[in-house]
């Protein structure tokens, strides 16, 4: 038997990971191991974070936060019977910064065949583009001191050749190359927490995503030429992504979350916001009365109008796409309000947006991540997206992604 925070676990052949989601208010825990493409999910756990160890979704206090992280883990651990060895984490949106970078290569011979070499040279170049680029946005916000971030996620969005779509531009020929690319940096100050706390754990930190990446990424797996607008609502910030044939071309957020919804109710109905976020649970399971019902349906939709302008705003930094995809996907926590599809639903919050036709949201169910098998009587819920999402980023994709993985073997060298 091996010992994990005081919990005896029978060992098991093959690595067992832990995805853990810090999340503004709760941290999410789920420990699994990946058969066959597909995330076996053992344990599970949700911690509600005390006083005092995090702001939002960012590490203030790494000791404390490491008490409350490893409470989560040992009592996912206990239902799992695994002893963890590598763990994926998230970090929050609003401590991401995004870009897509495009370049126009010029070929000197179009009648020649692209060869794995050119290729490299041309991937070499957007790459280092990318880090110029995200150095000048840094530095406009810094004004003193090194850059200090770092890249986490990063792949590539769109390919072609002369103006065509490719998916692999081996053995192509053609005059110019167009590779855009998306990289997520972070900074290292909030990194460094994350490495702290897997060390408190023991735990190998294997890769560390934004949380929208991590969401996005894994309803693609099955999906690869998927185009919507992805929208996490957690309790104090909302996470916009777009992703166009499958290629995510960034992710935006806003400070207005789930919380916002108790807040109105907790003022208006003059009770306290325990009472509040109870209400609003009861609302959204259809157990009040009728009159109860509307009362609260018309403060939620006051606060729902404020968020949606908010969504709008987050869409608006998508300028450079010429079409918005008319399919909306929700998820988190806040989701599960009808007041949220209601407004997406509505006419003129999106009036100014390119959509190539009106905008219909639907609700992500855990259930759309096939991948998924729950084991040990284990639920979950739409609050659990991001931490199903950071599971499935280990099982990687079946599709064959040449320009991918030469892309993640020079991110690895520059970083070496």
């Amino acid at each position: 038997m091996a010992l994990f925070g005081g919990i005896k676990v029978a060992k098991r052949r093959g690595e067992a990971y832990i995805a853990l989601d810090l999340g503004t208010e709760a941290i999410k825990c789920l420990i699994f191991e990946n058969h066959d493409q597909q995330c076996h999910i053992l344990g599970k756990s949700r911690f509600m974070h005390r006083p005092g160890t995090m702001r939002g979704g960012m590490v203030i206090n790494i000791p404390e936060a490491a008490l409350d992280v490893r409470q989560a883990v040992d009592m996912a651990v206990q239902q799992s019977g695994v002893q963890p060895k590598n763990l994926v984490t998230s970090l929050s949106g609003d401590l991401v910064k995004s870009l897509i970078t495009t370049v126009h290569y010029h070929r000197a011979r179009p009648d020649s065949h692209i060869d794995v070499n050119e290729l490299k040279n041309i991937i070499y170049k957007a790459q280092w583009k990318a880090f110029e680029q995200i150095r000048s946005l840094i530095a406009k916000e810094q004004e003193e001191g090194e850059l200090g971030v770092k890249l986490i996620n990063t792949t590539v969005v769109d390919t072609r050749i002369d103006g065509y779509k490719v998916a692999n531009p081996l053995n192509f020929q053609g005059g110019v190359i167009t590779l855009s690319i998306f990289n997520a940096f972070a900074p290292l100050v909030h990194l460094g927490a994350i490495q702290a706390l897997a060390d408190e754990l023991n735990l190998d930190l294997v890769s560390v995503a934004a949380g929208p990446y991590a969401l996005t990424k894994s309803l693609l797996l099955d999906h690869p030429e998927f185009s919507a607008v992805f929208i996490d609502v957690g309790a104090y910030l909302t996470d916009v992504a777009v992703v166009n044939e499958g290629g995510i071309f960034g992710m935006q957020n806003f400070a207005l979350g789930s919380s916002a919804f108790s807040k109105n109710l907790s003022t208006s109905l003059k009770i306290t916001p325990e009472k509040a976020d109870q209400v609003k649970i009861d609302y959204s399971e259809g157990l009040l009365d009728k009159r109860s019902e509307g009362k609260i349906s018309r403060i939620l939709t006051a606060t729902a109008k404020l968020w949606v302008q908010g969504v709008a705003e987050a869409l608006d930094e998508f300028s450079h796409l010429d079409v918005l995809p008319s399919k909306i996907f929700i998820a988190g926590g806040g989701a599960l309000l009808p007041e949220i599809k209601k407004v997406l639903l509505s006419k003129n919050w999106a009036e100014h947006l390119p959509f190539s036709k009106k905008p219909y949201p639907a609700v992500i169910e855990p259930t759309d991540i096939p991948s998924v098998v729950l084991t040990n009587q284990i639920t979950v819920d739409l609050t659990d997206m991001v931490v199903l999402g950071l599971a499935n980023l280990t099982l990687g994709s079946s599709v064959d992604d040449t320009v991918g993985d030469i892309l993640r073997r020079i991110v690895l060298n520059m970083q070496g």
